[in-house]
């Protein structure tokens, strides 16, 4: 399965509730018509979640959206259907203009760390929505890809797996930057990859933030990341929404 993730930011020249609407309701339904599309979901931000504006400044972007494909092909099929040139059409109505990492997707590898019990993806019967945490990861200037990608996995998620309040998590490692026409775009990663994290509600999420196994992950972060531009972008409490799968 072929996963694709875009950050998106809605237009600021637009009623706010109205635009949000618009993105869930006739954006989504544009995406759910697209051939081949298996699965669709928003990543709606609510909150920044720690760092500099938390608790005080609205998240840089407003989400992220993530599509799941049976393989390249089918991705490549979608992407030149009329059905998703109306979701372009609709996307110039709804998204700001101008946003510096808009119409840049990544291509992710998805490495699911953690299925903890008593959460819906182990087969049980449990309260849903949870609450998730997204953090969009850039790795550290001139760190080799594999390298970064190997210490994320082995190192900074074993770490994070420490975390016992982490009910579900997955690590989204970029493969390749995909255009709006399923081509490389410009040929640069808007994102290095990013994590999703499940929690059982939000303050357990808070709390979990005062653990002496969060603090081990926060001073590992230097080591893997860019800290300051994961910062200046997105680390944040979401609400999902599952629009198509």
């Amino acid at each position: 399965m072929l996963k694709v993730a875009w950050l998106v930011r809605l237009s600021r020249q637009s009623d706010r509730d109205e635009v949000v609407r618009a993105w869930n309701e006739d954006h989504g339904k544009l995406i759910r018509d697209v051939p081949g599309l298996e699965r669709y979901t928003h990543n709606q931000t609510v909150a920044i979640a720690e760092g500099p504006g938390a608790g005080s400044e609205a998240p840089v972007i407003d989400g992220i959206a993530c599509t799941w494909w049976a393989d390249d092909a089918a991705l490549q099929a979608g992407l030149r259907s009329d059905a998703w040139q109306a979701v372009l059409e609709h996307g110039r109505e709804i998204f700001e203009p101008g946003f510096p990492l808009a119409n840049r997707a990544v291509a992710v590898e998805e490495r699911v760390m953690r299925i903890g019990p008593g959460t819906p993806w182990s087969g049980a019967d449990v309260p849903v929505p949870m609450c998730k945490h997204i953090g969009v990861l850039y790795f550290r200037p001139g760190m080799a890809r594999e390298d970064a990608s190997a210490h994320w996995t082995n190192v900074h998620g074993a770490l994070a797996l420490e975390i016992p309040e982490i009910r579900y998590y997955v690590q989204n490692h970029g493969v390749r930057p995909i255009g709006l026409d399923g081509g490389n775009g410009d040929g640069e990663f808007a994102f290095d990859g990013f994590s999703e994290a499940w929690f059982t509600d939000r303050d357990t999420f808070e709390r979990s933030h005062e653990s002496p196994a969060w603090y081990r992950l926060r001073d590992d972060s230097p080591n893997l990341f860019d800290v300051e531009a994961i910062e200046a972008g997105v680390n944040c409490v979401v609400e999902e929404r599952v629009i198509k799968g």
